[in-house]
């Protein structure tokens, strides 16, 4: 059975490490694997099996519509791409999120607010701003990325990452920083494993079914203490996992992958 590990070619490089684990597990497991970035192979004759680490579902989707079965499937990177797809997901669910709107739409209570476009990740295009004045600033700025407008936490530089792999809780990483509100590990803040809270775990059963993903990460935020799903991030990265734990979510996620498809 053949299988693509599927990357954007400037993203490959950077996350090399996981690639090559994926691939060494996939091999071992009887794939025919290679490691493949958009744009070098033939979409209308994909492989067998799609791990995709790319965040357009319409390329996803595509490879769906010529017979590959894609982990996750081109709906899940629907959702998790797409902020307000995300939002209006979870609240469909009464997953509590904190106000936001769209430019020209009214601003939600503040200031403070973020200022976050659509479909970044890993907090990269997410800005404070304390005034209309700047936040009008931003969303130029961000233009054509769609820019979303949100209430500001009362509790910054903290969110928990809750890691789900086969529609199981595999562990959870509580991330903060002392000198920035975005809590991102590649942005330089502190990681610790921690249990799941129980109203957390709560939320994470009840999106799960729903979503149906293979593997994501469920972040959530906090303000005045309670938890507020910020984003669901389905090419999730596993450095905190390899840093913290035992665990190595490369073998896990090839050997829940191989059973899906029959290869075992």
């Amino acid at each position: 059975m053949r299988c693509w590990i599927l990357y954007e070619a400037a993203d490959l490089e950077e996350n090399r490490f996981f690639a090559d684990r994926l691939k060494m597990y996939a091999d071992r497991a009887g794939f025919e694997t290679d490691i493949v970035t958009t744009g070098n192979f033939d979409i209308y004759d994909p492989a067998d099996v799609v791990i995709s680490r790319v965040r357009q579902c319409e390329f996803t989707y595509r490879l769906e519509d010529n017979g590959a079965t894609v982990f996750n499937r081109s709906s899940v990177s629907r959702v998790c791409n797409d902020k307000a797809y995300t939002y209006s997901f979870v609240r469909s669910l009464g997953i509590p999120i904190l106000p936001f709107s769209f430019p020209g739409d009214g601003m939600p209570p503040g200031p403070p607010w973020v200022i976050k476009s659509r479909n970044g990740h890993g907090g990269s295009e997410v800005f404070k701003v304390d005034s209309e004045l700047e936040a009008n600033e931003m969303i130029i700025r961000i233009g054509n990325k769609k820019p979303i407008i949100q209430q500001f936490c009362r509790d910054p530089g903290k969110d928990l990452r809750v890691y789900v792999l086969g529609g199981k809780i595999i562990a959870a990483v509580m991330r903060s920083s002392d000198s920035d509100f975005r809590a991102n590990f590649k942005l330089g803040g502190k990681a610790e494993i921690v249990d799941v809270p129980a109203d957390i775990e709560k939320m994470v059963k009840t999106i799960v079914p729903e979503l149906m993903p293979d593997f994501v990460g469920i972040d959530f935020i906090f303000s005045d203490g309670k938890p507020y799903l910020n984003e669901i991030e389905d090419v999730v990265g596993t450095r905190m996992l390899y840093k913290l734990t035992d665990l190595d979510p490369a073998k896990m996620y090839i050997e829940y992958i191989a059973d899906r498809v029959g290869q075992y």
